[in-house]
């Protein structure tokens, strides 16, 4: 299966300044703006580096710039990106496999997407569990809902 599954879904200005605020508040060790993504100021403290899915903002102090580059060669990103244990190629075997796709997404109360994830009924429960684990004050999780942005990718536009 191809590293890539090209369903990388841009994200809004306000998605990515909440995940910035995780990134410097410490409840993420990384910030990815996707090839195509327009990267934000990296923040006072913080390291940037660039590799070929994209560019990385992060904590120096958790990771370097080589496991970025390792977790982008073999597609977990997930894990530095707080996305679960499950990466889009896990899901899209799965997929492959019969299992029913669904979604788990993180909004804020002002109904700003946190994140956004692949599941499968397989899956679904251990995501969640992740998801609430690492849960936002103040926001909700939805599962089955995609988010506009991906609808639009899944669909290839």
């Amino acid at each position: 299966m191809p590293l890539d599954t090209g369903k990388c879904a841009q994200e809004s200005l306000a998605s990515l300044l909440i995940q910035q605020k995780q990134l410097i508040e410490g409840r993420r060790d990384a910030q990815m703006f996707p090839i195509g993504t327009k990267e934000l100021e990296v923040p006072e403290g913080f390291y940037r580096h660039a590799n070929f899915r994209g560019v990385f903002h992060y904590n120096p102090k958790r990771l370097t710039w080589q496991q970025i580059d390792w977790f982008s060669s073999s597609g977990s990103e997930n894990q530095i990106l707080n996305l679960g244990p499950f990466n889009k190629f896990d899901i899209a075997q799965r997929a492959m496999d019969g299992e029913k796709v669904t979604c788990i997404t993180e909004y804020t109360f002002d109904g700003i997407e946190v994140r956004c994830a692949a599941a499968t009924n397989k899956t679904l429960e251990e995501q969640l569990e992740f998801f609430y684990k690492t849960q936002e004050p103040n926001s909700l999780i939805l599962v089955g809902y995609f988010p506009d942005r991906v609808k639009g990718k899944l669909n290839g536009t």
